[in-house]
């Protein structure tokens, strides 16, 4: 068998205000900003730099209504740097709805910590690497 899809190009969110998104994400989470193409006006939004992959945001004039869902994105960050990543996020105004956890996955520690972008996308980060 083909393997034809071995991972994310990129992960596009919803957000409603680009400015206040673009300081969360590349002034609090240290992302780089990308160049983004011109989509001729339709909708407004940034790129982002996400290790391999790249977090697309797009404007809209409302966030969606998810039903009771929470759609998220896990970003990883590295087992030992993971503490001090948290509380590097937390010295830079990204405030913790769920603190350092530890779980287990398939018999593997696992440590989480979960916050929200301003528009109220949950982000988990995780000691967990891409495959």
């Amino acid at each position: 068998m083909t393997r034809t899809v071995s991972g994310y190009a990129h992960v596009n969110i919803c957000v409603t205000d680009v400015d206040h998104a673009r300081d969360f994400y590349e002034k609090k989470l240290g992302l780089a900003v990308l160049p983004r193409p011109d989509f001729g006006g339709s909708f407004g939004g940034l790129w982002f730099r996400l290790g391999e992959s790249q977090l697309h945001l797009s404007s809209v004039k409302s966030m969606p209504d998810w039903n009771g869902a929470v759609p998220h994105m896990a970003l990883y960050i590295p087992t030992a740097e993971f503490e001090s990543t948290v509380e590097e996020f937390r010295s830079r105004g990204v405030e913790f709805f769920m603190d350092i956890r530890q779980r287990e996955d398939f018999g593997v520690p696992v440590k989480t910590a979960f916050c929200r972008d301003p528009d109220g996308n949950v982000i988990e980060l995780t000691d967990v690497a891409p495959f």
